[in-house]
């Protein structure tokens, strides 16, 4: 008798062993298929991350490029603005520290 209720024992403990593997075994799964996941999220956002730094660098190159065509723009109508006031017989008028034009 002491026997049977030792082997039952045994036995309840060998099936709970069991259904706790199963159940350990599933989630190692499902852990594998999210860890998958997530490297294919992480590969994506890496190459997100890389398109978002080239566009920074275009737009600086951009804004770089449209600044200096400015300030070359900015220069030739100041120079044409001398001149119109010389041909006009007016004395060049010194540009004030914002670059704005005095007397204007």
């Amino acid at each position: 008798m002491t026997s049977f209720l030792v082997e039952s024992i045994l036995l309840v403990a060998l099936i709970g062993t069991i259904a706790g593997l199963l159940v350990f075994r599933r989630e190692l799964r499902e852990l594998k298929s999210n860890q998958a996941t997530y490297a294919n999220s992480l590969d994506e956002t890496g190459v997100a991350l890389m398109t978002v730094g080239n566009a920074i660098r275009e737009i600086n190159m951009q804004g770089l490029t449209t600044l200096q065509n400015l300030i070359v723009e900015i220069e030739r109508a100041r120079t044409m603005l001398d001149e119109l006031e010389k041909a006009a017989g007016l004395a060049p008028t010194e540009p004030m520290r914002s670059g704005a034009r005095a007397g204007r």
